[in-house]
């Protein structure tokens, strides 16, 4: 059935100190905010919704007859993850080897959610086994950053600055001028910020698409730095869930907000609980609808859908299928429901392991995105044509020893302040100094007054220019160039 709009932006929101709470979203006070400052908006969105149908229709029909490129299966998107936490938060993600770990299990998540290839599938019930579709596209960690240098597909950068949502959804961790971190060209990246939403506490996600209509700097991710990733240990820190008490720690928020990026709706359409149809009974949501006052994701094959869905719902009553909720039928007694409702959906708000699927439609529009279809290119086609920067840079050695031993200096270039972040023993490392374009020292870093976490280093007081970090490890050393601006 027909669901509403196509998506601004996408928020996951918890309640109190991270814990025993349900997922919500703020995707429409995003929308609102939008239409109160350009209220033609409100119209633009209604033409996205009603126009979502035809654009999986005309993509499957595309494809059935060969004429669409598809480039996607062979074309990883490459992502690149700017962590903006503070001291604390860096520890709790478990340093450099513990953000390093979230972010290969994140792109491994996606690709897996993306391609029909998730392995809790089998817990998806028989009459929804044919919905279960594969978008065919696929991600990638960047290795090679817009100066062509190496990176390991984040950054880093330690800041004790709070970041409130503002008007253009958490704007300043996306800048470094306000204490974030730059966007890299968004033509070629996938953007994904990991900042805490210090001004909501269960925020878990937000997301600008193009079609948002703001700069190209603001486009992108922002995801709660709790739920980067898939958990690999028990000690873990990661996001409680709600009254089911399970965790936010399958990686799946972004697999939802990439949905939100990609153009697809949250699958009840955002209408406060409402049916796209007359019923007598009033939803528990809500209150009663009036006829034709609710919306729906603008895809047939997600049925309508009172509101959102939380925790791990038990599907009863549908032998095959999950549950029946207020929009079942309508006051003539038409089902709408007949497996039930999407509740196992990327894009409802259930625990992350209780999500399994994306359907047909969804995966089409999609698609299209990253795909040109007949004479249409899709908005995001672009980030499939830049496969050489999943690789590593192969031309110097310097780089090739930073792979070898995580290391990582960030901002690079630097306004005044950089950091220093390594997955190699602590006690390896045993002296930082800093050269000048000519080789003379400048600086030396006493390691034994800095954190085990990370090393900082302040360069405020010298000339802009180029100059040389070079970090004496036991088993050897490493220099890397840095631009001082």
């Amino acid at each position: 059935m027909r669901k509403s709009l196509l998506v601004l932006g996408g928020a996951l929101i918890l309640m109190h100190n991270y814990a025993f709470a349900q997922r919500s979203c703020g995707a429409q006070q995003v929308r609102a905010s939008i239409i109160a400052k350009h209220p033609e908006a409100a119209q633009k969105f209604e033409e996205q919704r009603a126009s979502l149908q035809g654009i999986a229709d005309n993509y499957k029909l595309h494809i059935k007859t060969g004429v669409a490129e598809k480039t996607t299966a062979t074309s990883p998107i490459p992502v690149i993850f700017h962590i903006v936490v503070n001291s604390a938060q860096f520890t709790q993600l478990g340093g450099t080897a513990g953000i390093s770990r979230r972010c290969d299990s994140q792109i491994a998540v996606l690709n897996r959610d993306y391609n029909r290839q998730n392995s809790d599938s089998v817990l998806i019930p028989s009459l929804w086994k044919p919905l279960y579709a594969s978008a065919g596209i696929h991600f990638g960690l960047a290795h090679t950053d817009p100066t062509g240098h190496a990176t390991p597909g984040y950054e880093v950068k330690i800041t004790s600055t709070s970041f409130v949502e503002g008007p253009n959804s958490y704007s300043d961790a996306k800048h470094a001028g306000t204490s974030g971190l730059d966007s890299w060209d968004e033509t070629k990246y996938l953007n994904v910020w990991c900042i805490n939403f210090s001004d909501n506490t269960g925020l878990l996600g937000v997301t600008v698409p193009k079609s948002y209509g703001t700069s190209l700097s603001e486009v992108g991710i922002c995801i709660n730095y709790g739920v980067l990733g898939k958990r690999s240990s028990p000690s873990d820190y990661y996001i409680q869930s709600g009254t089911s008490l399970n965790y936010y720690d399958l990686g799946r928020t972004l697999t939802h907000e990439i949905g939100h990026f990609f153009e697809i709706w949250h699958t009840w359409g955002d209408d406060n609980g409402l049916c796209p149809f007359y019923v007598k009974a009033s939803c528990p949501y809500h209150g009663t609808p009036t006829a034709g006052s609710g919306s729906d994701d603008g895809l047939n094959d997600t049925p309508p859908e009172g509101d959102s869905k939380y925790d791990v719902p038990v599907y009863t009553g549908i032998l095959g299928g999950t549950f029946h909720d207020c929009c079942a039928t309508d006051t003539f007694g038409t089902s709408y429901q007949p497996i039930g409702v999407a509740s196992l959906d990327f894009m409802n708000y259930t625990d992350d392991k209780a999500m399994q699927l994306f359907t047909p439609d969804q995966a089409a529009v999609m698609a299209t995105q990253v795909s040109i279809v007949g004479v249409v290119t899709g908005e995001n086609y672009s980030l499939t044509q830049n496969p050489g920067l999943l690789n590593w840079p192969a031309n110097t050695g310097i780089e090739q020893t930073t792979i070898k031993n995580g290391l990582n200096i960030f901002p690079n270039p630097s306004t005044g302040t950089l950091y220093i972040t390594f997955n190699q023993a602590t006690d390896e490392l045993k002296q930082i100094s800093i050269f000048n374009i000519i080789g003379q020292e400048v600086q030396n870093i006493n390691i034994a007054e800095q954190q085990k976490e990370y090393y900082s280093i302040d360069l405020s007081g010298m000339s802009k220019g180029i100059y040389f970090v070079r970090c004496n490890f036991a088993s050897g050393s490493i220099t890397r160039k840095i631009l001082l601006q």
